[in-house]
């Protein structure tokens, strides 16, 4: 929670700003308060110790009536969009046990299926009935925390929340809670048929998000550790969303505002978050998650809208930061993905016929043990006042890229307007842990794609530090990279310069001396950078706007960004430490 800093004070403010804005609401029926003294206890007990626990409160929510010690105040039909209140406090989850099983396979060539039967009496709070959860905040002296004890074994945890349900429409709201400690364990069930190499093929039951998950959330998956990465799987990691296993008849949508997703782990798909369902995100933080599989910070195979929010410091397989698929459009805007580490897709993994939209956003300093360290995609793409820093990646080959690297799909395009590349790198040795941002042997890659023809469009007004987009960058107003051209003389380190304005996300300041300021184009839809504050005409390049620049430079939030404006040399260092810090290590699925 460190990470968030005087930035928490500000989000717990906007979420509450921008939920009084939502509008028209659905009657709420009723409202349960609970305690964060209580007992972690349902249904299944010998005593009560008359505290209402957010256990028996979910479950309330569940029957549509009181259990155990809730008492809740009832204005409508009980049951139907009921809210959860939880004051200031840490409320600990403690009752263990699982609700999703699959038989051991006794013939390989017949698996098993996953069996999902929802009990919030045990493990993770399974929600069937559409609910807010509302807590105090996420500032560090008042927080509301819902964690798992970390007195029980890791092996013996569960995910926080599993929203699902096979009928009706299910709207799950939750706002101003840290979630943290969760953890998803898979079972081995058997051995599997003969693979492609020597080593024996598995089956395993995998269970998805670590810290919250929506849809079914488990499948039986064969595990071929022959094959590296993240195609060693037969299925997804844990997803078992329909059609794989049948339409659920089920609609239903998560809305996170004001949340941070801290330190949970899946043996599945989505460390922190894995969503089959809508999702919008505001004002939150996911971070130090991780994933054996895909999406170590989210997992989300619906549509997605990501506002105002960090992803940081997450881990997994494919989409360090966040890994999407399905036919599903997806918006990112105002917000940052830094620190993040794949194999593929250090921040963004996009796969199948998702379309992305990403506006007034940063990525920064992402690791990919092989390409994509910033954004890793074979669907359609459009990038708009986006800043792409610092991402390194280990392949060496000579069509590989960091900043971007595309896929061979029939439905790939991405398309860069106001742009900004920059110092984007390949030909890190990720088995040594040396510090990347250090290494001077490492090869400039700004763009890159493994299909010959790179897919990338510009819009114009876009600016790379390197050649390696010359292919991309063919109008007049992008500007391609000139002799003596470096990282130095384009932005400052990632950085809190929010001071005197509405933002709560890390930039990179842009310089005094930086080519991209004033190169940018209009964009009628697009009024203010990053951090809210106004875009001039014609705009800067990149996620942030340098205001005023005309009248002496400066101003526009705190563009501070010390001594003569160069990447702070502590930077290198501080990724270094946190590599150790995080423990990032390669995933293969099957460990």
């Amino acid at each position: 929670m460190e990470q968030s800093g005087s930035r928490l004070n500000r989000q717990a403010l906007f979420g509450m700003m921008v939920f009084a804005a939502a509008g028209a609401m659905p009657a709420y029926a009723a409202t349960i308060t609970v305690d964060p003294a209580a007992v972690d206890e349902g249904t299944v007990v010998s005593a009560r110790d008359k505290r209402c626990s957010l256990r028996e409160a979910v479950l309330s929510v569940n029957a549509g009536a009181n259990v155990g010690d809730c008492v809740a105040v009832v204005t409508e039909a009980y049951g139907t969009n009921d809210t959860i209140t939880m004051p200031a406090g840490t409320y600990t989850l403690t009752v263990e046990g699982v609700d999703e099983t699959a038989a051991l396979i006794a013939d390989p060539a017949n698996p098993s299926t996953a069996v999902i039967v929802p009990n919030a009496n045990i493990g993770d709070l399974d929600i069937s009935k559409s609910v807010r959860i509302i807590g105090a905040g996420t500032a560090s002296l008042t927080p509301t925390i819902i964690q798992w004890d970390t007195a029980t074994a890791v092996a013996n945890r569960d995910r926080i929340f599993h929203v699902n349900a096979a009928t009706g429409t299910l709207n799950v709201m939750i706002q101003g809670v840290v979630l943290k400690q969760g953890y998803t364990n898979q079972a081995n069930l058997g051995p599997g048929p003969v693979g492609v190499g020597p080593l024996a093929t598995t089956y395993y039951l995998r269970r998805a998000g670590g810290a919250l998950a929506v849809g079914p959330a488990a499948a039986v998956v064969l595990v071929d550790p022959n094959i590296v990465g993240d195609e060693n799987t037969e299925g997804r990691g844990g997803s078992n969303t329909p059609p794989d296993e049948g339409e659920t008849g089920a609609t239903m949508s998560i809305a996170l505002t004001n949340v941070i997703v801290d330190g949970n782990h899946a043996d599945g798909d989505g460390g922190g978050i894995y969503a089959a369902a809508a999702m919008t995100a505001a004002f939150t933080i996911v971070l130090n998650n991780d994933s054996i599989t895909n999406g170590g910070g989210i997992y989300n195979e619906g549509a997605t809208s990501i506002t105002n929010s960090t992803i940081s410091g997450n881990i997994a397989e494919g989409g360090g930061g966040v890994f999407l698929t399905g036919i599903n459009i997806v918006t990112i805007t105002g917000s940052t993905l830094s620190g993040n580490r794949a194999v593929g897709g250090g921040a963004v993994s996009c796969r199948a016929d998702v379309t992305i939209n990403m506006v007034n956003s940063t990525l920064s300093g992402n690791l990919a043990e092989d390409v994509g360290a910033g954004l890793y995609t074979n669907g359609i793409a459009s990038l708009r006042f986006v800043t792409i820093a610092n991402n390194i990646t280990g392949a060496e080959s000579g069509t590989a890229g960091a900043g971007i690297n595309t896929f061979p799909s029939g439905a790939v395009a991405v398309t860069l307007k106001n742009v900004l590349l920059a110092d984007n790198k390949k030909g890190w040795e990720f088995a040594t842990y040396a510090n990347p941002a250090n290494d001077p042997t490492l090869f400039p890659a700004n763009c890159g794609s493994t299909d010959p023809n790179m897919k990338i469009t510009s819009n114009g007004y876009n600016l790379s530090s390197d050649d390696t987009c010359n292919a991309v960058l063919t109008l007049g107003t992008d500007i391609k990279p000139t002799l003596g051209l470096t990282i130095s003389q384009l932005i400052g380190p990632l950085a809190d310069n929010n001071a005197g304005t509405t933002g709560t996300t890390l930039t990179h300041a842009l310089l005094a001396s930086s080519l991209a300021l004033g190169n940018g184009g209009a964009e009628g839809d697009v009024t203010v950078d990053q951090r809210g504050v106004a875009r001039e005409n014609p705009p800067d390049i990149g996620a942030f706007e340098l205001a005023n620049i005309g009248g002496g430079g400066g101003g526009g939030g705190g563009c501070a960004v010390g001594g003569e404006g160069r990447l702070d040399p502590t930077l290198p260092a501080m990724l270094a430490a946190g590599l150790g810090f995080f423990g990032w290590r390669r995933f293969k699925a099957g460990k």
